[in-house]
């Protein structure tokens, strides 16, 4: 797979047409003057013939003059005749101009037809040749979705979900239910998923994605096939910025805080300053900073781990409609977890309990997270989301109910999840 831009082959053919252009107008111009030479030349030959049979006609005019064949005045008239003939058979004064005028004209006109097709060249470059148009978009960056609420994401999976079955060949098709499977909480078949299309367009940033997850659906572990994938891509490219992220966020997980300072880092130089890129990288060094590590309790020590703060950063209560309660099996397990409200969907911090009696109170913390910044505490408002799972999975089945309360800030207290309605 060739990494140039189409562009760039444009950009060739264009230079080696002008090239091409270039030498037509070397060898026109050559050409003409060897033709130029060679009528010179043929001229001289045809000249000296005539020359010579005006000189015999005047020898003979002079001999019948001589011999009485012809008087005084028809030698006279003879004569002049003779010279205005010579006259007349005489290149004109001027030729050579003419001539030196004529290639100047031709190099005039081969002048003109090189600009004309540098012109075009330019021309078709400014309508065909853009980086938008010419730059092919990668598969990862072409699929968005656009659903929202938990009935718009249902309707949509199922819609792909056929679509994926009528193309199983369609790479576009099954991104497409990956990510809506990812916004739904379903990273194990969301990974699947990913495995399908990376089968079809091995892209970096695909690679990626599905080691975030791999990592999802196993409770945040990078351990074996995520860090392996995220290894791959940063042999190939080491300055690929997503592979980058992630890895000081699984170095983060593990309790490497220098390795993900590290990679972080890294990250940080790809990115423009003044992004929202760069300062969320700042704020994940921040967080693994010496001097942030030991405020939050780390010994100073290396290969001490971090204690996460524990103390209640949003607190309240899972109400269950009578209804669903008498569906609720003994020993079904409730998850209630905080999400940022960017969009992303790994949880900043999760909480389970295995309810016994309704309503059930909840607190989230720091503590709670999946061991790579953003933290709980340093977000103003989250989406909070209580799931019951009759299995105990972390990933939803089709039988659990749930409900989303986007908005809610943090250090809130008495936050009400009242559960109504089946999960889609």
């Amino acid at each position: 797979m060739s990494f140039l831009p189409p562009w760039v082959g444009l950009l060739l053919a264009l230079l080696l047409l002008l090239a091409l252009a270039s030498g037509v107008l070397r060898w026109g111009l050559a050409r003409q003057a060897r033709g130029l030479a060679q009528t010179d030349a043929g001229e001289d030959v045809q000249s000296q013939a005539r020359r010579r049979i005006q000189q015999q006609h005047m020898i003979d005019l002079d001999a019948a003059l001589a011999e009485g064949r012809l008087n005084a005045s028809q030698h006279a008239a003879a004569r002049d005749d003779l010279m205005r003939q010579v006259l007349v058979d005489q290149v004109p004064v001027g030729t050579a101009v003419q001539l030196g005028d004529q290639g100047a004209t031709v190099q005039l006109r081969w002048g003109w037809i090189l600009l004309l097709l540098g012109a075009l060249s330019g021309l078709t470059y400014g309508q065909l040749g853009s980086p938008q148009t010419w730059w092919p978009v990668p598969l990862s960056q072409l699929v968005q979705i656009s659903a929202a609420t938990p009935e718009q994401l249902a309707e949509q999976t199922r819609l792909w979900q056929q679509a994926t079955q009528k193309r199983p060949d369609n790479a576009e098709a099954w991104l497409t239910l990956a990510r809506l499977q990812a916004a739904q909480n379903a990273h194990d078949q969301a990974e699947q998923s990913l495995a399908r299309v990376l089968a079809l367009s091995p892209e970096p940033d695909l690679w990626i994605e599905r080691a975030q997850m791999k990592a999802l659906s196993s409770g945040g572990v990078y351990t074996g096939e995520p860090w392996q994938w995220i290894h791959n891509v940063l042999r190939e490219e080491p300055r690929h910025l997503n592979a980058l992220v992630l890895a000081g966020s699984a170095a983060w997980s593990e309790k490497r805080h220098a390795a993900a300072q590290t990679y972080w880092q890294r990250a940080l130089s790809l990115v423009p300053a003044s992004s929202e890129a760069a300062q969320g990288l700042q704020q994940a060094l921040s967080q693994v900073s010496p001097e942030a590590l030991l405020s939050q309790g780390a010994a100073s020590a290396p290969g001490i781990a971090l204690t996460a703060d524990t103390r209640p950063v949003i607190q309240g209560e899972v109400r269950l409609s009578p209804v669903f309660q008498k569906q609720i099996a003994a020993g079904s397990s409730l998850f209630v977890y905080a999400l940022a409200e960017d969009g992303s969907r790994r949880p900043v911090a999760i909480w389970r309990g295995t309810p016994s009696a309704w309503p059930v109170s909840f607190a989230l913390s720091d503590s709670m997270g999946m061991g790579a910044p953003p933290v709980l505490s340093s977000l103003a408002q989250v989406r909070l989301v209580a799931r019951i799972s009759k299995t105990g999975s972390a990933q939803r089945q089709a039988d659990d109910v749930q409900v989303e309360l986007p908005g809610v800030k943090t250090g809130v207290q008495g936050v009400v999840l009242d559960i109504t309605g089946r999960s889609p």
